[in-house]
Parts: C-alpha cells; sequence; structure tokens
C-alpha cells in the first residue's frame, strides 16, 4: 500500500523548485545606491503590485535590513516558482511575467506561515511554500501539486 500511495503522490506533483538568496549582495546594491533607484527597479519588475506596495511601505519605515531580507525573501520565492515550471511552461510565460502573477502573503491564522496566491489561477494547482532566513541567506522550497 505504502508504494501504491507514494505513486500516486508522484503522479500529482507537477514540479519542485527551490532557490537560496545571500542577503549581502543586496545589502551592496543599497550600499552602492544610496537613493535605492537600483533596488526600486528591480523591485517593479520582479513584485506583484501587492508585494510592491508592502515594498513601499517598508521604504517609509526606513528599515534597511528589514527591507533586505523582503526583497530577498520575494525574489527567492519567485526564483522558486519558475524553477518549478516546466520547460513549455517557462517559455510560455517569461520570469518577468509570471512574477506580476504570483505573489505571497502571510497567513495571520497559521503563524503568518507563507502563502503563494496565482491571481490567475484556475484551482487546479495547490501551492506548498516553505520559506528559511538566516542571517546571511533566504531559502525558499516550492512544491506544485495538481488536483
Amino acid at each position: 500500500r505504502l508504494i501504491r500511495r507514494q505513486r500516486q503522490m508522484c503522479i500529482r506533483d507537477r514540479g519542485i523548485g527551490c532557490d537560496i538568496i545571500y542577503l549581502p549582495r543586496i545589502r551592496q546594491i543599497i550600499q552602492r545606491d544610496n537613493k535605492l533607484k537600483r533596488l526600486t527597479a528591480i523591485s517593479q519588475k520582479i513584485m506583484h503590485p501587492i508585494e510592491y506596495k508592502e515594498y513601499n511601505n517598508l521604504l517609509l519605515l526606513q528599515d534597511r535590513e528589514l527591507l533586505v531580507k523582503y526583497f530577498g525573501s520575494v525574489w527567492c520565492i519567485k526564483e522558486a516558482i519558475y524553477k518549478s515550471m516546466t520547460f513549455k511552461e517557462q517559455q510560455k510565460t517569461p520570469f518577468f511575467q509570471m512574477c506580476k502573477t504570483y505573489y505571497k502573503i502571510n497567513d495571520p491564522q497559521q503563524n503568518n506561515r507563507p502563502i503563494l496566491i496565482n491571481q490567475n489561477s484556475n484551482n487546479t494547482i495547490k501551492y506548498h511554500l516553505s520559506l528559511s532566513h538566516d542571517t546571511e541567506y533566504i531559502a525558499s522550497y516550492l512544491i506544485r501539486e495538481k488536483l
């Protein structure tokens, strides 16, 4: 029975993606560009409007370290999403287009667990997202499951 259950799980999985971000690279961008023009330009390309609104709120707080972690988290998740896509899906949906389709929120009812939302979803795919923070790194893992 266990083998059959494992086989069923493998058939349902549509893709796995992971990424790791080295936060000092983002800090270097900020140090070289005090007005954050470069980071903001990149953010406009990779963030969904909901994420970009949060980015702007963090800019107003002027907490650079929180900004680095938020930007790193978003970038890391977007890379994991793209890596979980099949080659055919990647050809059909360019990276920056995909970035505008997906966004992450934290679910306050589940201890702020990150949840991935696809605004164009037809609810046939479930996303399992894990995000891990350290002082120097952020890692994300994503499993796309066909329902």
